[in-house]
């Protein structure tokens, strides 16, 4: 029996450009390293506003490889990705094969053949990216950033365009998390990857969905889905209070033995009791929200992604894996 390759593509205002990457597709299922498999390509709408529907029901059509998810509200790329784990059935899954064709498909090639040499994890990895300086410097600066911040190791430039055993699949499917972010998740179970590196290529037709305040909340959702970091500055500030509030209680005291009150009955009791108070409970709700923060990450699971209709996917089993 025939091994599964399982291929996820979002979409969202892709409109004719479908065509154009069903053509790329095709011709890379076409090479011979996919001939020993079986292979499905799960295209996920994130409710696209456009005419990107009557496309996808073209390829649908035309040729039974490709089925489709069509979300009933837009979710987020990453969501809407994680949520189409749910109806793979492949013995290797590429995560995110992006249907703007900017991470070039053609990598899938190499992905595989090292897949098929034991690698659980292979990866790629952006080394140079077709776009504006600006993005390129906030990028490079967002991953630096969080590689020093992140409780788990992430590579700079690895985003989710990568190839998965089933058994990582499962366990990325295992994980409570409503709000998913598969790079993360890869990273904090700690599976080694092989990382091959390629060019990203510039968007060739329509525009990007992926603005420039997606892209800083976007950052904003990892820093604090993988870093506890925010918790302990928090923490941290609180001593730092606390601490100058008691210095300053210790002066008032050396001046009063100096040179007698300087301010009227109790007011620096009150100023330094309120400074104290202030510290030990910044530090208390630093403790508290470390504690809460863990068990929230482990139990905010829950939320699923409402579901259209779905193409192609003809199995009961199908039509019930993401319920």
């Amino acid at each position: 029996m025939k091994k599964t390759i399982s291929i996820i593509s979002p979409v969202y205002n892709e409109g004719e450009g479908l065509r154009r990457y069903y053509e790329e597709m095709s011709t890379i299922l076409a090479n011979e390293a996919f001939a020993p498999y079986e292979v499905e390509v799960i295209l996920v709408d994130n409710a696209s506003t456009d005419d990107s529907a009557r496309y996808l029901e073209e390829i649908a059509e035309k040729d039974k490889r490709f089925k489709v998810v069509f979300n009933a509200r837009n979710v987020g790329v990453f969501a809407s990705s994680f949520n189409a784990l749910h109806y793979t059935k492949g013995d290797a899954v590429f995560l995110m094969v992006p249907s703007d064709l900017q991470d070039p498909p053609e990598l899938m090639v190499d992905m595989l053949k090292k897949w098929e040499e034991g690698w659980l994890l292979v990866a790629g990895r952006r080394l140079q990216r077709q776009e504006p300086k600006i993005m390129q410097w906030l990028r490079l600066r967002f991953y630096k950033l969080m590689s020093q911040i992140a409780d788990q190791t992430m590579e700079p430039g690895v985003g989710e365009y990568q190839l998965a055993d089933r058994r990582l699949v499962d366990e990325l499917l295992s994980i409570p998390d409503a709000a998913p972010f598969p790079r993360g998740m890869l990273a904090e179970l700690g599976y080694k990857p092989y990382i091959i590196d390629y060019e990203w290529r510039a968007r060739e037709w329509g525009k990007t969905s992926f603005t420039l305040t997606k892209l800083f909340r976007t950052a904003y959702d990892m820093t604090f889905s993988f870093s506890r970091l925010p918790l302990r500055l928090i923490m941290i500030l609180g001593f730092v209070i606390a601490g100058i509030s008691i210095l300053f209680g210790l002066l008032q005291i050396v001046l009063y033995l100096i040179q007698g009150p300087v301010a009227g009955r109790g007011i620096t009791t009150v100023i330094t009791a309120l400074f104290f108070f202030s510290g030990i409970q910044a530090v208390f709700m630093g403790i508290i929200g470390e504690y809460v923060g863990r068990i929230y990450q482990q139990t905010r699971y829950g939320r699923r992604v409402a579901i259209q209709r779905l193409l192609n996917f003809e199995e009961e089993e199908d039509r019930k894996a993401a319920e």
